[in-house]
């Protein structure tokens, strides 16, 4: 849904869903930070969230689905402009029918989003 047209990723480590570490390239010039805010764009909360996602979905070829949250923090305001690259761990594992999946966004210098939760496949 965002993947290539917000944002792109490359897998930087891990093999084992246990330790994950992407790099993620946000496109600063994308139309949803007119709106987000004009003068003023941060990464929308949701757009983080789907970022997570959809970068574990198409690592294991599979289509997620956040069904509970545990736990979700925004420390931090992504400004797109100032940190265009920045860092996603997810850490995973097996559960029922799908995955209990820890996951934050930062930089060397500032982390933006926590998160805790579990997300079935679709």
């Amino acid at each position: 849904m965002l993947l290539n047209t917000l944002y792109t990723y490359e897998h930087l480590e891990g093999e084992a869903l246990a330790s994950l570490k992407f790099k993620v390239n946000i496109k600063a010039n994308h139309e949803i930070f007119q709106g987000h805010f004009p003068d003023n764009p941060i990464t929308p909360g949701v757009c983080q969230m789907q970022i997570v996602k959809e970068i574990l979905g198409d690592h294991l070829g599979q289509s997620l689905f956040f069904n509970s949250i545990f736990d979700m923090k925004f420390i931090s305001m992504w400004v797109p402009n100032e940190s265009e690259a920045v860092f996603v761990d997810i850490s995973a594992e097996n559960f029922e029918k799908g995955y209990k999946i820890k996951a934050s966004i930062y930089t060397d210098t500032c982390v933006y989003f926590k998160i805790r939760g579990k997300a079935n496949v679709s």
